[in-house]
C-alpha cells in the first residue's frame, strides 16, 4: 500500500493519551484504522439517509398499491379464517 505523509495539529492532550496507548510503530496504522472506520460509518449513514429519503418519496406509491390489493388481501383473510 502507498503511503503519505501529512501534519495535522491535534490537542496536546490528546496527543499525549494516544502516545501513552500506541506503542511506537503502531500508530500510523492506528490512524489509518481510525480513519478508515469513521469514513465507512460516515458512508453507511449516508446510504442511510437515501434510503430514508427513497422510503419518503415513494410513500405515495406504497399506499397506492396497497389501496390496490386490498380487497384481496380481505378475501384471503377471510378465506384463511374459515
Amino acid at each position: 500500500m502507498e503511503t503519505a505523509k501529512r501534519t495535522y495539529a491535534l490537542p496536546a492532550q490528546t496527543l499525549k493519551r494516544f502516545e501513552r496507548e500506541i506503542a511506537p510503530g503502531k500508530r500510523s496504522a492506528k490512524v489509518a484504522e481510525l480513519l478508515e472506520a469513521w469514513m465507512r460509518e460516515r458512508e453507511r449513514e449516508a446510504l442511510r439517509q437515501d434510503i430514508i429519503e427513497g422510503c419518503r418519496e415513494m410513500w405515495d406509491v406504497y399506499m397506492e398499491t396497497a389501496k390496490e390489493w386490498e380487497p384481496l388481501d380481505r378475501e384471503v383473510d377471510r378465506a384463511l379464517d374459515q
